[in-house]
């Protein structure tokens, strides 16, 4: 199959379609200098706006006027005159521009600086060490000045209101304008659903300026967490915090996600009782444990302990339950044994070849497939696809206001607490659909034909995956396959991990296996799933392996 050509505008219109959405979705909410932007952006001719375009789709603020080639636009110096005189890219200047100086160092390579600056002494330097150089001996205005002569460059406007737009149109900040090119070159084919389905991701403007807000932080903090001191790092969180208290929901989930990224580098540094303080703050797993640990390594005891004692009675998850039973008894001073351990100490073991000693679960494959079994790796694979298989248009749902672009691979409420919440109903009604494996089969194969190759977070389009599939719908019982389903469902965030890692089957028997190397250990959520295998009649167990000598 060939790979499609796209038109030599194709970006274009790709950006014309983004905000005509954003305009038809988001009026309500756009500000005057976003229209002030729109309005100015539609008075140029469209060679004009094809340049613009190009430099707002490129990495980075500056570019060489010298170097822009796109055959597609003519006349490329009198298009850029037109953007210069409209406002729309700046030609170098220190007024403007004196506090770009590391955008603009990093845009050159080091030949280029070290000419421009007659650094011949450090021609072989490193580019780091040539930046610090200029840093330490030269003005801001000397940089800018020294730059400005030997390479024309201009600055690109507007970048404030263009990201914000794109970002209405995504959501995020984690996608851009390469999504319409892997979907137009067939590289991704998206679930579709039409324009007057789709709903807008925010619903005010606090929303939107909220999620965009946390998002920046995360920029921030990967810039000073190196530079920054505990103490000082801390207060930096501690003002962002107590000037957003009052964060929309939307962007809650985040800043937890922030939180907890902060709490765990000052973890590493040491700082326990900042990492207390700050854990305090955070609502989600696995802030507690990481409190309570915090608390043992800072010996408050007591308090470590009054941390466990509160997720045993009211745990977020089975991590965290496992965890707090484990831990409260070795802060007490007794000898304990951790459930997972005890659980893998009581495995059977199989003996495969010292050359699979770094790929235990391929050499234990290997081993049953000599025995004469069918087999594959399964681990999350299989369940997730039988899970978004079945349950495939409640998922996709567009009555149920989760989806806000043409790009979408989930809705945006997939992994929040009201997913199944919202769609409980129609989840039972479909397990409870089905009274026959062999009818429950040729759901899921039909489901698997017809939106085969379709973006989504649970099935990759892969025929062996669907092998398991079917081993696993027809082999387990329904009551067990339902009650698997309705708990990935209750929590996709925690239960959609932690399968086994190998589905092997013979003529009569299948098994699904947790495969462990002699130092591995078992996880509290992977002991969570064999124990609900077992207690549901599923074959599962863990397997210890040894290696032959």
């Amino acid at each position: 199959m060939s790979t499609p050509e796209l038109p030599p505008k194709y970006y274009h219109d790709n950006f014309e379609y983004l905000l005509n959405f954003v305009k038809d979705k988001y009026a309500d909410l756009l500000i005057e200098p976003e229209w002030r932007f729109l309005r100015k952006y539609y008075t140029l001719p469209e060679d004009a706006q094809c340049l613009f375009i190009r430099f707002t789709n490129r990495k980075g603020l500056f570019f060489k006027v010298n170097t822009l080639k796109y055959a597609e636009i003519e006349d490329i110096p009198g298009n850029l005159e037109i953007l210069k005189e409209r406002g729309f890219v700046t030609p170098l200047n220190f007024e403007d521009h004196q506090l770009w100086i590391r955008e603009l160092l990093s845009l050159l390579t080091r030949s280029e600086l070290a000419g421009a600056f007659g650094l011949r002494e450090l021609k072989a330097a490193k580019k780091e060490e040539i930046t610090a150089h200029l840093g330490a001996t030269c003005s801001a205005e000397e940089i800018i000045s020294v730059i400005s002569r030997s390479f024309p460059l201009v600055k690109v406007n507007f970048e404030e209101e263009t990201s914000f737009l794109k970002f209405l149109f995504f959501g995020n900040r984690s996608m851009d304008m390469t999504e319409f090119v892997l979907r137009d070159l067939g590289l991704v084919q998206y679930y579709r659903q039409s324009d007057d389905d789709l709903v807008a991701r925010f619903t005010t403007r606090k929303e939107a300026e909220d999620k965009w807000l946390v998002s920046e932080q995360f920029l921030v903090f990967s810039e000073i967490k190196e530079t920054y001191e505990p103490g000082r790092l801390f207060d930096w969180y501690c003002s962002f915090r107590d000037a957003n208290r009052q964060l929309s929901s939307i962007a809650v989930p985040a800043f937890q996600k922030l939180q907890l990224n902060i709490g765990r580098h000052l973890e590493r540094h040491k700082a326990y009782d900042l990492a207390i303080e700050l854990y305090e703050d955070a609502q989600v797993p696995p802030a507690r444990e990481r409190k309570a640990r915090s608390m043992a390594r800072a010996k408050f005891y007591d308090e470590a302990r009054a941390v466990c004692e509160e997720m045993i009675r009211s745990p977020f998850n089975v991590d965290e339950q496992y965890f707090a039973e484990y831990f409260l008894t070795t802060l007490s001073g007794k000898k304990n044994r951790k459930q997972t351990t005890a659980w893998l100490k009581e495995a059977d073991e199989i003996s495969i070849p010292a050359d699979y000693r770094h790929s235990v679960e391929l050499g234990s494959l290997e081993y049953f497939l000599e025995q004469g079994y069918s087999g594959a790796f399964s681990e999350n694979f299989s369940w997730r696809a039988l899970f978004g298989l079945l349950l495939w248009d409640i998922i996709f749902d567009p009555s149920l206001v989760a989806f806000h672009h043409p790009f979408q691979r989930r809705p945006s409420d997939l992994y929040l607490p009201d997913f199944y919440e919202k769609r409980r109903t129609q989840v039972q009604q479909r397990l409870e659909g089905f009274q026959d494996p062999d009818e429950l089969v040729a759901y899921l194969w039909e489901t698997f034909e017809r939106h085969f190759g379709t973006a989504n977070p649970f099935v990759v389009w892969d025929y062996e995956i669907w092998g398991m599939v079917k081993v696993l719908a027809s082999r387990i019982s329904l009551p067990a396959l339902k009650t698997i389903v309705q708990t990935m469902a209750e929590n996709l965030v925690e239960n959609s991990r932690g399968m086994p890692d190998l589905l092997i089957w013979n003529e009569g028997h299948y098994e699904l296996l947790e495969i462990k190397s002699p130092n591995d250990t078992l996880s509290n959520q992977q002991l969570f799933w064999l124990r609900t295998f077992r207690d549901l009649g599923v074959n599962a167990r863990v397997l210890r392996v040894r290696f032959l000598s």
